[in-house]
Protein backbone atom coordinates (compact mmCIF):
# COMPACT_ATOMS: atom_id res chain seq x y z
CA UNK A 1 0.00 0.00 0.00
CA UNK A 2 1.47 3.34 -1.07
CA UNK A 3 0.26 6.67 0.28
CA UNK A 4 -0.28 7.99 -3.25
CA UNK A 5 -2.61 5.15 -4.21
CA UNK A 6 -4.47 5.45 -0.91
CA UNK A 7 -4.95 9.23 -1.11
CA UNK A 8 -5.90 9.17 -4.80
CA UNK A 9 -9.31 7.60 -4.08
CA UNK A 10 -10.11 9.73 -1.04
CA UNK A 11 -12.28 12.85 -1.05
CA UNK A 12 -9.12 14.96 -0.84
CA UNK A 13 -7.49 13.10 -3.73
CA UNK A 14 -10.52 13.48 -5.99
CA UNK A 15 -10.70 17.22 -5.27
CA UNK A 16 -6.98 17.59 -6.06
CA UNK A 17 -7.50 15.70 -9.34
CA UNK A 18 -10.38 18.00 -10.21
CA UNK A 19 -8.40 21.16 -9.47
CA UNK A 20 -5.29 19.98 -11.35
CA UNK A 21 -7.29 18.57 -14.29
CA UNK A 22 -6.14 15.03 -13.47
CA UNK A 23 -2.43 15.82 -13.62
CA UNK A 24 -1.90 14.75 -9.99
CA UNK A 25 -2.76 11.32 -8.53
CA UNK A 26 -3.10 9.77 -11.97
CA UNK A 27 -4.53 6.33 -12.65
CA UNK A 28 -2.60 3.69 -14.68
CA UNK A 29 -4.63 4.29 -17.85
CA UNK A 30 -3.76 7.99 -17.68
CA UNK A 31 -0.04 7.19 -17.55
CA UNK A 32 -0.04 4.45 -20.21
CA UNK A 33 -2.25 5.11 -23.29
CA UNK A 34 -2.50 1.36 -24.03
CA UNK A 35 -3.34 0.29 -20.49
CA UNK A 36 -7.07 0.92 -20.87
CA UNK A 37 -7.48 -2.03 -23.27
CA UNK A 38 -6.89 -4.39 -20.35
CA UNK A 39 -10.17 -3.24 -18.81
CA UNK A 40 -12.36 -4.40 -21.71
CA UNK A 41 -14.23 -7.60 -20.91
CA UNK A 42 -14.36 -9.57 -24.16
CA UNK A 43 -16.85 -12.15 -22.90
CA UNK A 44 -19.40 -9.66 -21.53
CA UNK A 45 -19.00 -7.42 -24.59
CA UNK A 46 -19.80 -10.46 -26.74
CA UNK A 47 -22.89 -11.24 -24.70
CA UNK A 48 -24.23 -7.71 -24.98
CA UNK A 49 -23.60 -7.70 -28.73
CA UNK A 50 -25.38 -11.03 -29.07
CA UNK A 51 -28.48 -10.51 -26.92
CA UNK A 52 -28.21 -7.09 -25.22
CA UNK A 53 -27.20 -8.24 -21.73
CA UNK A 54 -23.91 -9.04 -19.98
CA UNK A 55 -25.30 -12.30 -18.58
CA UNK A 56 -24.77 -15.54 -20.55
CA UNK A 57 -27.60 -16.56 -22.90
CA UNK A 58 -30.46 -18.30 -21.11
CA UNK A 59 -30.35 -21.19 -23.59
CA UNK A 60 -26.60 -21.49 -23.07
CA UNK A 61 -26.11 -21.03 -26.81
CA UNK A 62 -22.33 -20.75 -26.70
CA UNK A 63 -22.12 -22.33 -30.14
CA UNK A 64 -24.27 -19.54 -31.55
CA UNK A 65 -22.00 -16.99 -29.91
CA UNK A 66 -18.90 -18.64 -31.36
CA UNK A 67 -20.50 -18.69 -34.78
CA UNK A 68 -21.31 -15.00 -34.49
CA UNK A 69 -17.68 -14.33 -33.58
CA UNK A 70 -16.44 -16.47 -36.48
CA UNK A 71 -18.56 -14.68 -39.07
CA UNK A 72 -16.08 -11.83 -39.14
CA UNK A 73 -13.28 -14.08 -40.36
CA UNK A 74 -15.42 -16.00 -42.81
CA UNK A 75 -16.93 -12.84 -44.25
CA UNK A 76 -13.49 -11.33 -44.73
CA UNK A 77 -12.13 -14.49 -46.45
CA UNK A 78 -15.20 -15.28 -48.55
CA UNK A 79 -15.12 -14.35 -52.25
CA UNK A 80 -17.51 -14.85 -55.11
CA UNK A 81 -20.54 -14.03 -52.95
CA UNK A 82 -23.69 -12.65 -54.49
CA UNK A 83 -24.44 -8.94 -54.51
CA UNK A 84 -27.14 -9.44 -51.88
CA UNK A 85 -24.69 -11.24 -49.57
CA UNK A 86 -22.11 -8.46 -50.04
CA UNK A 87 -24.75 -5.87 -49.24
CA UNK A 88 -25.70 -7.72 -46.07
CA UNK A 89 -22.06 -7.99 -44.95
CA UNK A 90 -21.47 -4.31 -45.63
CA UNK A 91 -24.24 -3.41 -43.22
CA UNK A 92 -23.13 -5.92 -40.57
CA UNK A 93 -21.63 -4.46 -37.37
CA UNK A 94 -19.06 -6.26 -35.26
CA UNK A 95 -18.29 -5.53 -31.65
CA UNK A 96 -14.75 -4.17 -31.33
CA UNK A 97 -13.85 -5.82 -28.02
CA UNK A 98 -15.19 -9.32 -28.74
CA UNK A 99 -15.45 -9.60 -32.52
CA UNK A 100 -19.04 -10.81 -32.16
CA UNK A 101 -21.51 -9.73 -34.79
CA UNK A 102 -24.04 -7.32 -33.27
CA UNK A 103 -27.58 -8.65 -33.42
CA UNK A 104 -29.62 -5.90 -35.06
CA UNK A 105 -32.74 -6.77 -33.05
CA UNK A 106 -31.51 -7.78 -29.58
CA UNK A 107 -27.84 -6.83 -29.39
CA UNK A 108 -26.02 -3.56 -28.62
CA UNK A 109 -22.63 -2.42 -29.85
CA UNK A 110 -21.03 -1.66 -26.47
CA UNK A 111 -17.59 -2.43 -25.03
CA UNK A 112 -17.93 -3.46 -21.39
CA UNK A 113 -15.38 -2.00 -18.97
CA UNK A 114 -14.62 -4.32 -16.07
CA UNK A 115 -11.80 -5.35 -13.74
CA UNK A 116 -8.82 -6.22 -15.93
CA UNK A 117 -8.56 -9.59 -14.20
CA UNK A 118 -9.13 -11.44 -10.94
CA UNK A 119 -6.14 -9.65 -9.38
CA UNK A 120 -6.99 -6.08 -10.35
CA UNK A 121 -5.47 -4.00 -7.48
CA UNK A 122 -8.23 -1.39 -7.74
CA UNK A 123 -10.83 -3.97 -6.73
CA UNK A 124 -11.26 -3.48 -2.95
CA UNK A 125 -11.32 -7.23 -2.42
CA UNK A 126 -7.81 -7.43 -3.89
CA UNK A 127 -6.34 -4.78 -1.60
CA UNK A 128 -3.47 -5.80 0.64
CA UNK A 129 -4.38 -6.91 4.16
CA UNK A 130 -2.64 -3.85 5.60
CA UNK A 131 -4.85 -1.54 3.52
CA UNK A 132 -7.98 -3.49 4.46
CA UNK A 133 -7.09 -3.32 8.15
CA UNK A 134 -6.36 0.41 7.88
CA UNK A 135 -9.71 1.17 6.21
CA UNK A 136 -11.51 -1.10 8.69
CA UNK A 137 -9.91 0.92 11.50
CA UNK A 138 -11.18 4.12 9.90
CA UNK A 139 -14.74 2.77 9.83
CA UNK A 140 -14.39 1.69 13.46
CA UNK A 141 -13.25 5.22 14.38
CA UNK A 142 -16.13 6.75 12.42
CA UNK A 143 -18.68 4.47 14.08
CA UNK A 144 -17.26 5.15 17.53
CA UNK A 145 -17.25 8.93 16.95
CA UNK A 146 -20.94 8.87 16.03
CA UNK A 147 -22.24 6.22 18.40
CA UNK A 148 -20.65 7.87 21.43
CA UNK A 149 -22.88 10.86 20.75
CA UNK A 150 -25.89 9.13 22.26
CA UNK A 151 -24.57 8.38 25.75
CA UNK A 152 -22.15 11.31 26.01
CA UNK A 153 -25.21 13.54 26.45
CA UNK A 154 -26.45 11.80 29.61
CA UNK A 155 -23.91 13.21 32.15
CA UNK A 156 -25.26 16.67 31.37
CA UNK A 157 -28.92 15.86 32.06
CA UNK A 158 -28.98 17.81 35.33
CA UNK A 159 -27.48 20.82 33.58
CA UNK A 160 -30.12 20.64 30.83
CA UNK A 161 -32.87 20.46 33.46
CA UNK A 162 -31.54 23.54 35.26
CA UNK A 163 -30.77 25.49 32.07
CA UNK A 164 -34.18 25.08 30.46
CA UNK A 165 -36.36 24.33 33.49
CA UNK A 166 -37.59 20.94 32.30
CA UNK A 167 -38.15 17.61 34.03
CA UNK A 168 -35.77 14.68 33.88
CA UNK A 169 -38.11 12.82 31.55
CA UNK A 170 -38.19 15.77 29.15
CA UNK A 171 -34.41 16.22 29.35
CA UNK A 172 -33.96 12.56 28.38
CA UNK A 173 -35.57 13.38 25.03
CA UNK A 174 -32.17 14.68 23.94
CA UNK A 175 -30.93 11.10 24.07
CA UNK A 176 -34.10 9.58 22.63
CA UNK A 177 -34.26 11.87 19.60
CA UNK A 178 -30.58 11.34 18.79
CA UNK A 179 -31.16 7.58 18.69
CA UNK A 180 -34.36 8.11 16.67
CA UNK A 181 -32.37 10.23 14.20
CA UNK A 182 -29.79 7.59 13.47
CA UNK A 183 -32.60 5.03 13.29
CA UNK A 184 -34.46 6.98 10.59
CA UNK A 185 -31.40 8.18 8.64
CA UNK A 186 -30.48 4.83 7.08
CA UNK A 187 -33.79 4.81 5.20
CA UNK A 188 -32.28 7.59 3.06
CA UNK A 189 -28.50 7.31 3.27
CA UNK A 190 -28.08 3.55 2.94
CA UNK A 191 -29.85 3.19 -0.44
CA UNK A 192 -28.13 6.33 -1.75
CA UNK A 193 -24.70 4.82 -1.10
CA UNK A 194 -25.59 1.94 -3.44
CA UNK A 195 -26.11 4.29 -6.41
CA UNK A 196 -22.95 4.06 -8.60
CA UNK A 197 -22.85 7.80 -9.25
CA UNK A 198 -22.58 8.49 -5.49
CA UNK A 199 -20.71 5.63 -3.89
CA UNK A 200 -20.00 5.52 -0.16
CA UNK A 201 -17.33 8.17 0.34
CA UNK A 202 -19.34 11.29 -0.56
CA UNK A 203 -22.13 10.15 1.78
CA UNK A 204 -19.70 9.54 4.65
CA UNK A 205 -17.78 12.79 4.23
CA UNK A 206 -20.72 15.13 3.55
CA UNK A 207 -22.95 13.85 6.35
CA UNK A 208 -20.11 13.70 8.88
CA UNK A 209 -19.25 17.34 8.14
CA UNK A 210 -22.87 18.33 8.81
CA UNK A 211 -22.77 16.23 12.00
CA UNK A 212 -19.70 18.12 13.21
CA UNK A 213 -21.09 21.56 12.38
CA UNK A 214 -24.49 20.86 13.96
CA UNK A 215 -22.81 20.30 17.33
CA UNK A 216 -22.29 24.08 17.51
CA UNK A 217 -25.99 25.09 17.52
CA UNK A 218 -26.68 22.11 19.80
CA UNK A 219 -24.29 23.41 22.46
CA UNK A 220 -25.42 27.02 21.94
CA UNK A 221 -29.16 26.23 21.94
CA UNK A 222 -31.26 29.17 23.15
CA UNK A 223 -34.25 27.07 24.14
CA UNK A 224 -35.17 23.46 24.79
CA UNK A 225 -36.92 22.99 21.45
CA UNK A 226 -33.79 24.07 19.58
CA UNK A 227 -31.71 21.59 21.56
CA UNK A 228 -34.05 18.70 20.77
CA UNK A 229 -34.28 19.60 17.08
CA UNK A 230 -30.53 19.60 16.60
CA UNK A 231 -30.07 16.43 18.63
CA UNK A 232 -32.40 14.69 16.18
CA UNK A 233 -30.65 16.22 13.17
CA UNK A 234 -27.20 15.25 14.37
CA UNK A 235 -28.38 11.67 14.84
CA UNK A 236 -29.94 11.72 11.37
CA UNK A 237 -26.79 12.97 9.65
CA UNK A 238 -24.56 10.69 11.70
CA UNK A 239 -26.43 7.54 10.69
CA UNK A 240 -24.44 6.53 7.54
CA UNK A 241 -21.69 5.08 9.73
CA UNK A 242 -24.22 2.75 11.32
CA UNK A 243 -26.16 2.10 8.10
CA UNK A 244 -23.36 1.40 5.63
CA UNK A 245 -20.34 0.63 7.79
CA UNK A 246 -21.09 -3.06 7.40
CA UNK A 247 -21.46 -2.61 3.63
CA UNK A 248 -18.01 -1.02 3.48
CA UNK A 249 -16.59 -4.04 5.29
CA UNK A 250 -18.37 -6.36 2.82
CA UNK A 251 -16.89 -4.37 -0.08
CA UNK A 252 -13.37 -5.31 1.04
CA UNK A 253 -13.65 -8.82 2.47
CA UNK A 254 -14.75 -11.95 0.68
CA UNK A 255 -17.78 -13.77 2.18
CA UNK A 256 -15.61 -16.27 4.04
CA UNK A 257 -13.76 -13.43 5.83
CA UNK A 258 -16.56 -10.89 6.29
CA UNK A 259 -17.47 -12.16 9.76
CA UNK A 260 -14.03 -11.16 11.05
CA UNK A 261 -14.26 -7.67 9.60
CA UNK A 262 -17.79 -7.16 10.91
CA UNK A 263 -16.72 -8.31 14.37
CA UNK A 264 -13.95 -5.70 14.46
CA UNK A 265 -16.35 -3.03 13.20
CA UNK A 266 -18.82 -3.99 15.92
CA UNK A 267 -16.24 -3.02 18.54
CA UNK A 268 -16.69 0.64 17.64
CA UNK A 269 -20.46 0.38 17.88
CA UNK A 270 -20.29 -1.27 21.31
CA UNK A 271 -17.57 0.91 22.82
CA UNK A 272 -19.27 4.18 21.85
CA UNK A 273 -22.30 4.02 24.19
CA UNK A 274 -20.23 2.32 26.89
CA UNK A 275 -17.54 4.99 27.02
CA UNK A 276 -19.84 7.96 26.39
CA UNK A 277 -20.75 8.59 30.06
CA UNK A 278 -17.11 8.21 31.06
CA UNK A 279 -15.83 10.66 28.45
CA UNK A 280 -18.59 13.19 29.05
CA UNK A 281 -18.94 12.74 32.81
CA UNK A 282 -15.84 14.57 34.02
CA UNK A 283 -16.42 17.44 31.58
CA UNK A 284 -20.03 17.93 32.68
CA UNK A 285 -18.98 17.94 36.35
CA UNK A 286 -16.04 20.29 35.84
CA UNK A 287 -17.85 22.74 33.54
CA UNK A 288 -21.48 22.41 32.38
CA UNK A 289 -23.78 20.30 30.19
CA UNK A 290 -22.44 21.82 26.95
CA UNK A 291 -18.92 20.47 27.38
CA UNK A 292 -19.78 16.87 26.47
CA UNK A 293 -21.25 18.28 23.24
CA UNK A 294 -18.02 20.18 22.56
CA UNK A 295 -16.06 16.99 23.18
CA UNK A 296 -18.27 15.22 20.66
CA UNK A 297 -17.55 17.95 18.12
CA UNK A 298 -13.77 17.71 18.68
CA UNK A 299 -13.78 13.92 18.35
CA UNK A 300 -15.98 13.82 15.26
CA UNK A 301 -14.12 16.79 13.77
CA UNK A 302 -10.81 14.95 14.08
CA UNK A 303 -12.47 11.90 12.53
CA UNK A 304 -13.73 13.98 9.59
CA UNK A 305 -10.27 15.41 8.85
CA UNK A 306 -8.72 11.94 9.09
CA UNK A 307 -11.28 10.39 6.75
CA UNK A 308 -11.26 13.32 4.33
CA UNK A 309 -7.57 12.73 3.63
CA UNK A 310 -7.27 8.97 4.09
CA UNK A 311 -10.57 7.10 3.50
CA UNK A 312 -10.66 5.59 -0.03
CA UNK A 313 -13.80 4.64 -1.93
CA UNK A 314 -14.78 0.98 -1.48
CA UNK A 315 -17.91 0.67 -3.64
CA UNK A 316 -16.96 -1.50 -6.63
CA UNK A 317 -19.89 -0.08 -8.62
CA UNK A 318 -18.65 3.48 -8.09
CA UNK A 319 -15.02 2.54 -8.87
CA UNK A 320 -16.07 0.95 -12.19
CA UNK A 321 -18.36 3.87 -12.97
CA UNK A 322 -15.56 6.42 -12.48
CA UNK A 323 -13.13 4.22 -14.43
CA UNK A 324 -15.52 4.10 -17.38
CA UNK A 325 -15.97 7.88 -17.34
CA UNK A 326 -12.18 8.35 -17.36
CA UNK A 327 -11.72 5.94 -20.27
CA UNK A 328 -14.45 7.60 -22.32
CA UNK A 329 -12.75 10.94 -21.78
CA UNK A 330 -9.27 9.58 -22.57
CA UNK A 331 -10.23 7.65 -25.70
CA UNK A 332 -13.25 9.55 -26.96
CA UNK A 333 -14.95 6.14 -27.31
CA UNK A 334 -18.59 6.59 -26.34
CA UNK A 335 -19.23 2.86 -26.72
CA UNK A 336 -17.46 2.15 -23.43
CA UNK A 337 -19.87 1.25 -20.65
CA UNK A 338 -19.81 -0.62 -17.33
CA UNK A 339 -22.37 -2.96 -15.80
CA UNK A 340 -23.56 -0.43 -13.16
CA UNK A 341 -24.38 1.98 -16.00
CA UNK A 342 -26.21 -0.75 -17.90
CA UNK A 343 -28.37 -1.44 -14.86
CA UNK A 344 -28.96 2.30 -14.34
CA UNK A 345 -30.10 2.66 -17.97
CA UNK A 346 -32.93 0.25 -17.26
CA UNK A 347 -34.24 2.43 -14.43
CA UNK A 348 -36.15 5.70 -14.72
CA UNK A 349 -35.92 8.53 -12.21
CA UNK A 350 -39.17 7.26 -10.74
CA UNK A 351 -37.66 3.79 -10.32
CA UNK A 352 -34.61 5.21 -8.52
CA UNK A 353 -36.80 7.22 -6.12
CA UNK A 354 -38.95 4.14 -5.57
CA UNK A 355 -35.87 2.03 -4.76
CA UNK A 356 -33.99 4.52 -2.58
CA UNK A 357 -36.81 6.33 -0.76
CA UNK A 358 -40.19 4.65 -1.03
CA UNK A 359 -39.32 0.96 -0.76
CA UNK A 360 -37.31 1.13 2.51
CA UNK A 361 -40.08 3.09 4.23
CA UNK A 362 -42.77 0.79 2.82
CA UNK A 363 -40.95 -2.34 4.00
CA UNK A 364 -40.44 -0.84 7.45
CA UNK A 365 -44.11 0.03 7.88
CA UNK A 366 -45.65 -3.06 6.27
CA UNK A 367 -43.32 -5.89 7.32
CA UNK A 368 -43.42 -6.55 11.10
CA UNK A 369 -40.08 -8.38 11.09
CA UNK A 370 -38.31 -5.52 9.29
CA UNK A 371 -39.92 -3.03 11.67
CA UNK A 372 -38.76 -4.99 14.73
CA UNK A 373 -35.22 -5.33 13.35
CA UNK A 374 -35.10 -1.58 12.71
CA UNK A 375 -36.02 -0.94 16.34
CA UNK A 376 -32.87 -2.70 17.54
Amino acid sequence: MTIGHLVRDTAFGQIVRLLTKNRVFQYPEEQDPEHWKKYLNEEKSGYIAHHGDTAPPEDDSQETLQNARGMRTRDAQGDGATDSRESMNTEATYNEASGVRVDQEKGRDKNVVDWYGPNDPENPRNWSMSKKFFVTGEIVLLTFSIYIGSAIYTPGLMGVMQEFGVSQVAATLGLTLFVAGYGVGPLLWSPMSEIPQFGRNPIYIATLLVFVLFQIPTALAKNFGMLLAFRFLTGFFGSPALATGGATIADMYRPSKQAYGLSIWGIGAVCGPCLGPLVGGFAAQAEDWTWPIWELMWLSGFCWVFLFFLLPETSSANILYRRTKRLRKLTGNEKLICEPELMAEQMTGKDIIQMTLIRPITLTLTEPMVFLLNLK
